[in-house]
């Protein structure tokens, strides 16, 4: 049977790519008004306003959400709590952020509109019309889901790893306010004195990406629009980074979430962290060390080019 949401293959199909920060599909209003209405409005998206975290929990669980391993996030409550609680940082921390939150995703929807659209996203048709608009010709597999997202979730610049292929993120906020709430995607550049890192990660395909801290980018626009989906194939120039502070009681950051994955890597073993890179701060000049591996990296890649 046909999936009611195949509507938005021809949105896809038909929607023009925006260039800045770098090349990506923006879409408002991408689910029909009688849809968002439905996803929005239904037992899996909003949950009824807690006074406490152990209540957040048990109305989190009720509604099948399930903690997730995720970027910027810890599965452990008691990590969790400690920070809530007493500003006790998980120990998985990245040294880039402030602190984690938790990434909870829906295990079983309940809800007609929300179980459909979770399979259209996941569906053979999607991840066909998607590797077409962004000319992927590798194997990829598809990951996606219904996510929630808690107070202290958080995520540096960076432009995603190299064996993921897409991202989409798709805002489905139960509240009425949730635009001017303070948990939305970030669109940055690095700013000039760092953009060095874009050229090393474009012309270096076999040196991992990497988070580097806030003040190194300039934030140039966020997805706060409802029912907007942003679409984006991960290269050295894409970067966006979340951080959340609000009132995860009263409601929570919702959205579905996805990525393609290509099957295969093609990244080196030298993964750098931006402490490696940070000759601004430091006012020093590269390691030796970590010249040797850069032109080791450069020599390799160029000899792989060679017909």
């Amino acid at each position: 049977m046909e999936n009611r949401f195949q509507y938005l293959l021809d949105q896809l199909a038909e929607a023009q790519f925006e260039r800045d920060p770098f090349p990506h599909l923006y879409l408002t209003n991408f689910l029909s008004e009688v849809d968002f209405k439905d996803v929005v409005t239904s037992e899996d998206v909003d949950l009824p306003t807690v006074r406490n975290l152990d209540e957040l929990f048990t109305k989190l669980d009720k509604a099948s959400y399930v903690p997730i391993s995720f970027p910027g996030c810890t599965t452990s409550r008691r990590e969790y709590r400690r920070w809530i609680e007493v500003a006790s940082k998980p120990r998985a921390t990245h040294k880039a952020c402030e602190g984690q939150g938790m990434a909870l995703r829906l295990k079983s929807p309940r809800n007609d509109a929300v179980h459909s659209l979770n399979e259209f996203f996941r569906s053979e048709e999607f991840q066909t019309a998607l590797r077409k608009r962004f000319g992927i010709s590798s194997s990829t597999r598809v990951e996606a889901g219904l996510q929630k997202y808690l107070h202290g979730y958080e995520i540096s610049p960076h432009p995603d790893i190299r064996l993921k292929a897409l991202t989409w993120m798709l805002n489905v906020n139960p509240a009425v306010d949730s635009e001017r709430l303070n948990f939305h995607t970030h669109y940055l550049t690095l700013k000039p004195e760092w953009a060095y890192l874009a050229s090393l990660w474009e012309h270096n395909p076999t040196v991992e990406t990497c988070w580097v801290p806030w003040d190194w980018c300039t934030s140039v626009k966020q997805q706060t629009e409802n029912n907007s989906i942003v679409i984006f194939s991960p290269r050295w120039d894409t970067m966006h980074a979340v951080r959340a502070h609000y009132n995860h009681l009263v409601t929570q950051r919702t959205q579905f979430y996805g990525n393609l994955w290509y099957e295969e890597s093609t990244t080196g073993p030298y993964s750098p962290q931006f402490q490696d890179f940070d000759f601004v701060n430091r006012r020093n000049t590269p390691s030796r060390r970590l010249v040797r591996k850069l032109e080791r990296t450069v020599k390799t890649v160029k000899d792989r080019r060679r017909p």
